[in-house]
């Protein structure tokens, strides 16, 4: 477990210094002004402190327990659902006054969701999660 921690850790420095890298090659994920960019940070930060422990947990007892030899803890999925929702209803709330997290514009923050929601609309079945909010499934 601390092993999966630490390889998240170094995942979010390496997908910043790569968008800091490239950012003039294409499109800008971390910001054109400070502002942009706090934002940015602001949310890639509600990502990994608030979106990431529900959506891995449920990732892990939902699609990988039986794989890794223990069974799937239901508190732990149902707790981790409740807890994702909530997120959820945040990110609703901003998105239904911004087309993006950070703002107006694509970003890392928006990005750093991919993986893990890809699982939460496909394997796991639990599309219903994005689709009952409009603006998240947007």
């Amino acid at each position: 477990m601390i092993f999966t921690i630490w390889v998240f850790a170094e995942s979010r420095a390496i997908i910043r210094y790569y968008a800091e890298k490239y950012k003039s090659q294409g499109t800008d994920l971390l910001g054109k002004t400070v502002e942009e960019s706090g934002q940015v940070e602001n949310w890639l930060e509600v990502e990994a402190h608030n979106f990431n422990p529900p959506i891995y947990a449920l990732t892990l007892h939902l699609m990988f327990a039986s794989k890794m030899g223990f069974p799937p803890y239901e508190n732990l999925i149902k707790e981790s659902e409740e807890k994702l929702g909530k997120v959820l209803d945040i990110y609703e709330e901003r998105l239904s006054k911004n087309k993006y997290l950070a703002g107006d514009f694509f970003s890392l923050a928006d990005l750093s969701h991919l993986p893990f929601t890809q699982y939460l609309v496909g394997q796991m079945g639990k599309e219903y999660m994005t689709t009952s909010r409009n603006h998240v499934s947007a």
